[in-house]
C-alpha cells in the first residue's frame, strides 16, 4: 500500500484543487475540477493522465472543467448518487460507501450543510480528508441548503475523525476566517499563533492547507460550538443554536 502524493493548485480566484497520485503513477485523480487549463497543466507536470474525477457537490466553482476533462481523457466522474445537480456519474457512491483509487480506500461521508448532497471524501489508510466546502480552517462552508442542525451533525461527524487526519478544504478562506475567529475568540493563545503563521503564509502566496483537524478542534469555532466557552459567549447551552448564531454573526462579518 502506498501513500499518495497530494499536489494542491489554485483554481479561479480561490477555489483548491487536488490532484492525488501515487510515486511514479501514469494515472492522477482530481478532486473538484474547475479550471480546464489549469488541470491540464498540472497533470502534464506530473506526467500523467486523468483517470477519476472526485466530486464533492454540484456548485459550478467545483465542477465546471468536468466535461472537457472526461472528454479528454476518459475519466471516470464519482460522485453522491443523491446530488442530482452533478454532471453525469459513472461511480455513483452512498453515504458511508467505500471507494478503491490506487491501493487505498476511501469513506464517502455525507455532509449536508453547504448543500444538501454536499459529501467528504476520507483516506483510511493514511486520515486524510477531502473536504470541499463543508469545513475549511477556522471555518465552514456558507449555509446555503443546510440546516443548522444538520450542518452541525455534519462537523460532529468530521470531529469524530482521528486527530491526525490531514483536511484538504475547497477554498483559501484561512486569513478571512481569521480574523473572524479572533473577534470572537480573542485570548485564545493558539489560535493567535496560529494567526502569525495564516499572514506570513499570505504574505508569500502560499497555501495554509492541508489543515490538521487536532489544531481545528482547538481553534476552529465551528467545531467548537460544544464547547464551555461558546456556552457563556451565546448564553446557550445548545450547540446547533449556537451555530446558527455563529454562522449568521459570520455571513454579515
Amino acid at each position: 500500500m502506498q501513500k499518495p502524493n497530494i499536489y494542491i493548485f489554485p483554481q479561479l480566484v480561490d477555489n483548491y484543487g487536488y490532484l492525488i497520485k501515487n510515486p511514479h503513477a501514469k494515472e492522477a485523480a482530481i478532486v473538484d475540477p474547475s479550471d480546464l487549463e489549469i488541470c491540464e497543466r498540472i497533470l502534464d507536470l506530473n506526467d500523467c493522465s486523468l483517470s477519476h474525477i472526485l466530486l464533492t457537490h454540484h456548485h459550478d466553482d467545483h465542477i465546471a472543467a468536468v466535461e472537457d476533462l472526461k472528454k479528454k481523457y476518459n475519466s471516470k466522474v464519482i460522485g453522491y448518487d443523491l446530488d442530482k445537480q452533478l454532471p453525469s456519474l459513472d461511480i455513483a457512491m452512498k453515504d458511508n460507501g467505500e471507494l478503491s483509487l490506487y491501493g487505498n480506500t476511501y469513506k464517502i461521508i455525507s455532509t449536508p450543510g453547504h448543500t444538501m448532497q454536499h459529501i467528504c471524501y476520507y483516506n483510511i489508510d493514511f486520515q486524510m480528508l477531502f473536504a470541499g466546502d463543508t469545513l475549511f480552517s477556522l471555518g465552514c462552508g456558507r449555509m446555503f441548503e443546510g440546516t443548522p442542525e444538520l450542518f452541525w451533525e455534519s462537523l460532529t461527524k468530521i470531529k469524530k475523525l482521528p486527530t491526525e487526519t490531514k483536511i484538504y478544504c475547497g477554498h483559501e478562506y484561512t486569513l478571512n476566517n481569521f480574523k473572524f475567529a479572533l473577534s470572537i475568540d480573542s485570548k485564545n493563545q493558539e489560535l493567535k499563533k496560529y494567526g502569525e503563521w495564516i499572514v506570513k503564509q499570505n504574505i508569500d502566496l502560499r497555501p495554509t492547507m492541508p489543515c490538521e483537524l487536532s489544531k481545528e478542534l482547538k481553534i476552529n469555532p465551528f467545531l467548537r460550538c460544544d464547547d464551555s466557552y461558546f456556552f457563556e459567549l451565546y448564553q446557550s447551552e445548545d450547540p446547533i443554536e449556537i451555530f446558527k448564531k455563529m454562522r449568521q454573526a459570520k455571513d454579515n462579518f
